[in-house]
């Protein structure tokens, strides 16, 4: 046999004083429990505090000791304690819910919503965050929205209060005298009362009447602008478009929609968003919508759970679309590209995807960079449609095994192939500040953005 492994002669007294830390630790976070469970918040918080000197990434001291920060009002500091826990454990709903409680008892309405709603994406049957979503929306005064998250709940009471702010809302006040506004004789006046009229026409050469008309677009072509007899001489009288009936002119003037049942449909101005049962895309350039639609903005995900950032910022959020209807997108000069995704996955630029479909499973990621400039990417894979949003039509780029290539980073769009390994690089080695590219090595190919003229 084996001699087993020989103790030095100190080993015996860092195993004590091991085993002190542990009781000591022990000691303090359940006597911190005890005071947090009985209401007292200050010594909780010294006793917690002092668990973890022995323990400094423990899950359960540190959730209790934001609690009972939380509790003393000390809002910025539990804050930080969540969001570090979030890090660490993002799949963690309880740890979401105490987070939007921080928010919530901060007046962030917005932000304890987020937070609730995430909790309930992780664990969908989450009481507390259905209660605790309802007094988010509530305080956000979306009171219909707060009611049915109440009676999933289980809170009939906050529910039936809900009912009857909904019913003694001003809106209904404001509707009512509305109607009875309506009813009353209240012909239409001209503009210019015929006082004024008169005293235009009495103005001095300086006086010009404009009128509108369709954007600058008259049949004419000429600016509308009706000069007044007696203008300077050199003057030259320009003829005035005479106004559409209005009739005709919504039977003429039609918008432009390229036809379409499902996915996508892309015309020369305007791209169709088609939605049957549910779709995430961005609404940069929205016209118009039709059907019974719900929204809600996406959150990014992370080796599959969901974070508490949003997938997109300001106006190109990334929503998650629900129900059935169409949205009608500008196409503003840029270009729309549809394709469907294959078995083979496939990386694109977070920026260059504006919509896909829910039978498509992403996951965000970004390629870090040494000078600071990341390369923020979504992995998409499964069978579905996606929508790309360049300046340029997307080009493929060849790939080979012993021959890296290097794409500038506003002309990326997107790559698949097996074994692409990228990383961001600067152009020009002695020279970053001439900008960086990504360089991706493996078989397979990319997709450049390629405007016109570059």
């Amino acid at each position: 046999m084996e001699p087993g492994p020989q103790r030095s002669k100190g080993a015996g007294r860092f195993d004590e004083e091991e085993t002190a830390a542990n009781q000591e630790f022990d000691r303090a976070l359940t006597a911190g429990a005890e005071a947090l469970q009985r209401g007292d918040a200050q010594t909780a918080r010294q006793l917690l505090e002092e668990s973890l000197r022995h323990k400094p990434g423990h899950q359960r001291a540190r959730n209790l000791l934001g609690l009972s920060l939380f509790k003393l009002g000390e809002l910025v500091k539990a804050e930080s304690i969540y969001r570090a826990l979030l890090e660490d454990h993002p799949a963690d709903p309880t740890l979401r819910v105490n987070l939007g409680l921080v928010f919530l008892k901060a007046g962030a309405a917005s932000d304890a919503t987020r937070c609730f709603e995430t909790a309930l994406d992780l664990s969908p049957e989450h009481k507390k965050a259905q209660n605790y979503l309802g007094l988010a929306l509530a305080q956000k005064g979306e009171l219909a929205r707060a009611r049915e998250w109440f009676l999933k709940a289980g809170n009939e009471a906050l529910a039936e209060k809900m009912e009857r702010d909904l019913a003694a809302s001003p809106i209904r006040d404001v509707a009512q005298n509305a109607e009875g506004a309506l009813a009353a004789p209240r012909p239409f006046k001209s503009a210019l009362e015929p006082g004024e009229t008169a005293a235009a026409n009495n103005q001095g050469e300086d006086g010009a009447r404009w009128i509108a008309t369709e954007g600058g677009r008259s049949n004419r072509e000429v600016p509308a602008i009706e000069m007044r007899p007696g203008r300077a001489a050199g003057a030259v009288a320009v003829p005035v478009d005479e106004p559409s009936v209005l009739a005709t002119y919504t039977a003429e003037r039609r918008l432009s929609m390229p036809a379409g049942e499902s996915g996508f449909a892309i015309g020369a101005t305007e791209v169709v968003v088609q939605v049957r049962g549910a779709l995430l895309t961005r609404l940069d350039g929205l016209v118009a919508s039709w059907g019974q639609l719900a929204l809600k903005p996406e959150l990014k995900r992370f080796r599959g759970k969901a974070t508490d950032k949003f997938f997109g910022e300001g106006g190109r959020r990334m929503l998650r679309a629900s129900g059935a209807g169409r949205f009608i997108i500008s196409r503003e000069g840029r270009t729309f590209t549809a394709l469907e995704l294959g078995d083979e996955p496939a990386y694109f630029r977070e920026e260059t995807l504006f919509a896909f479909e829910e039978s498509i499973v992403f996951e965000n990621g970004r390629v870090p960079s040494r000078s600071g400039y990341d390369l923020h990417v979504v992995h998409l894979r499964g069978r579905g449609k996606l929508l790309l949003v360049t300046a340029g039509l997307p080009k493929s780029v060849e790939l080979g095994k012993s021959e890296p290539l290097r794409i500038p980073m506003d002309q990326l769009v997107g790559w698949h192939g097996p074994l692409i390994q990228p990383r961001v690089v600067p152009i020009v080695e002695e020279a970053p500040e001439m900008g960086v590219a990504l360089e991706l090595s493996g078989e397979g190919r990319a997709l450049v953005d390629a405007p016109d003229g570059r």
